[in-house]
């Protein structure tokens, strides 16, 4: 890889015309009629899944829980499902690693160089220091879970931290004090966050905190995120993810498009799964353009 992560989900994006990120997500109980309810069927959706998204997608998002729940079988599939992707198109894997020493680096291994990604989530409860081996390579990314979309998120990320003159912070949530201290994490340009569709506000709020990180922004659609707030306040401000196609942004929508492709077919619509797949997918992407 001879560019940086953001310059080639740059080039990505203004290819496909969109900041869409296509999750991954394959729960054996759900796949579409037709597939067998084990690892193989898993294998076969996603492999039909990641061919008809392809066209429209800037990055896709292979969530490792889905694989690694079927063991070292399991990992292979993702394996091949990885190798079968172009080269042009970003893999952001999501494990939300980090951990203490030399634990943390044999991750960066095992995400960066043995499972092909080119981002990983992190989650940042241990400090900088335990997920620094995962930002620290100029050619990969890492996003830090910021403020995420489960209902329990302010149980923690929602506490008022005191004020830090160390870093010119007021007292505020401990989400925004994440965001705050991201931006001076690893050499630069290596890493972003996760900000969630379904809390508006503190998107918002993210963004004035962080202007130049990327944001990875899971909650769109079956979750009930709103598209107007992430298009706003998604998009990077100032560097590093500023004054690319995308800025920096990618939307992650995953079951929105396998639902809306299995649902009660209407007139008009493709009969032949892949198809109504790539449909969906088209349509998705058309709401989520890369931004002038």
């Amino acid at each position: 890889m001879t560019r940086n992560y953001l310059d080639r989900l740059a080039a990505r994006s203004a290819a496909v015309g969109s900041v869409l990120c296509v999750g991954f997500d394959p729960d054996p109980a759900t796949v579409p009629e037709g597939f067998s309810r084990d690892l193989r069927g898993v294998e076969a959706f996603t492999r039909l899944l990641a061919a008809a998204v392809t066209p429209y997608a800037a990055a896709v998002k292979p969530n490792l829980a889905f694989f690694e729940a079927f063991g070292s079988d399991g990992l292979a599939v993702l394996e091949r499902i990885r190798a079968s992707l172009p080269p042009d198109l970003p893999v952001v894997l999501d494990g939300k690693r980090g951990d203490i020493g030399n634990t943390v680096a044999r991750q960066a291994v095992a995400l960066f160089d043995r499972l092909g990604a080119d981002a990983v989530t992190v989650n940042p409860y241990l400090g900088s220091e335990a997920v620094m081996p995962l930002l620290s390579r100029a050619d990969r990314f890492a996003y830090v879970l910021c403020r995420t979309t489960n209902r329990g998120a302010g149980e923690l990320q929602g506490l008022v931290v005191a004020a830090d003159p160390e870093i010119d912070a007021p007292a505020e949530p401990l989400y925004l004090r994440v965001a705050r201290r991201a931006r001076g994490w690893g050499p630069g340009g290596t890493v972003g966050l996760v900000a969630a569709a379904t809390a508006p506000a503190e998107l918002a709020a993210i963004r004035a905190a962080a202007p130049g990180l990327p944001l990875l922004v899971p909650g769109i659609g079956a979750q009930g995120g709103q598209l107007d707030p992430v298009l706003a306040h998604g998009p990077a401000t100032a560097d590093p993810g500023g004054g690319r196609p995308g800025c920096g942004l990618l939307v992650n929508v995953s079951r929105a498009i396998v639902d809306g492709a299995v649902s009660s077919p209407t007139p008009g619509r493709a009969t032949d799964l892949g198809e109504a797949l790539a449909a969906a997918a088209a349509d998705w992407a058309s709401r989520l353009p890369v931004l002038p």
